[in-house]
């Protein structure tokens, strides 16, 4: 990439390093416009922060910054994401999940060309599922493009609200509220939460899978700071003490690494075509 980028991906670390290859692995391959990267590190321990920088060194145009948050959880997560969004000097700018990635070749062009005078992001939202505890009518920040002049102008902060009262004030709940208090609105994908959907390529690995107007565009771990622990109640035997949690991180583990196999795998099939 040597043009001028259009485009900034950001992206906060907390023992997510190994999905955070993927991702820039998927952005060097399926990306066609310019491009840079930014890395806030949240940092959970020497190892990780390690780890991190040297996957960073094997992309160009990705930069980190170092930082310790001050809580763990959905607070840390937005304190670095308002520090990203400071530093975006692009036309637009994307906000990354680390366990979530791109899987659609020219996915960058594709969402641009819906950017118009009143669609300013388009993205990712939570599939269906039995609580529905979120708004889905508005992208929320797992992958996200946003068009930068209208973001800034209208500057949500990223911090969430008190959750315990309100689950839908989560991480980002503001820019949906600002956006759509001020005539805009955002364009969602459809998602598919295979917990009751099988028939995608992740079969019955838990996770959300995104479409964009019939193409497998995107996918979401979720949860991959535990190693998407939490996501492995719903069976008798990860509920025996002291047990389940050895069970859970066996499964997480397992289930991680399929995930990255399968999602590099459609990366790559996209790559040749």
């Amino acid at each position: 990439m040597h043009n001028k980028p259009i485009i900034t991906i950001l992206t906060v670390n907390y023992r997510t390093s190994d999905f955070i290859d993927l991702m820039l692995y998927a952005f060097k391959k399926l990306t066609k416009n310019s491009y840079k990267v930014i890395i806030c590190d949240n940092y959970s321990n020497d190892k990780e922060k390690k780890k991190i920088a040297q996957i960073a060194q094997r992309y160009e145009h990705t930069e980190i910054i170092f930082r310790k948050q001050t809580k763990k959880g959905s607070i840390g997560h937005a304190e670095a994401m308002d520090i990203l969004v400071s530093k975006v000097d692009t036309p637009y700018f994307v906000t990354m999940d680390a366990d979530c990635t791109f899987l659609y070749k020219e996915w960058d062009s594709l969402l641009i060309s819906h950017i118009d005078k009143t669609t300013k992001a388009i993205g990712t939202t939570l599939p269906k599922n039995k609580t529905q505890n979120k708004p889905t009518d508005f992208p929320l920040v797992f992958a996200v493009l946003f068009e930068t002049e209208t973001f800034k102008r209208l500057n949500p902060s990223f911090m969430p609200d008190d959750i315990k009262k309100d689950k839908s004030k989560d991480t980002g709940w503001q820019t949906r509220e600002k956006f759509l208090q001020n005539g805009y609105k955002g364009m969602v994908f459809d998602g598919v939460n295979t917990r009751y959907d099988k028939h995608t390529p992740y079969g019955d690995l838990l996770c959300a899978v995104y479409y964009f107007e019939g193409k497998l565009i995107a996918s979401h771990f979720s949860r991959g700071s535990s190693d998407g622990v939490v996501k492995y109640n719903h069976k008798w035997y990860f509920k025996i003490p002291l047990l389940s949690r050895v069970f859970k991180k066996m499964r997480g583990l397992k289930e991680k690494k399929r995930w990255l196999n399968i999602s590099r795998s459609i990366i790559d099939k996209e790559i040749a075509k």
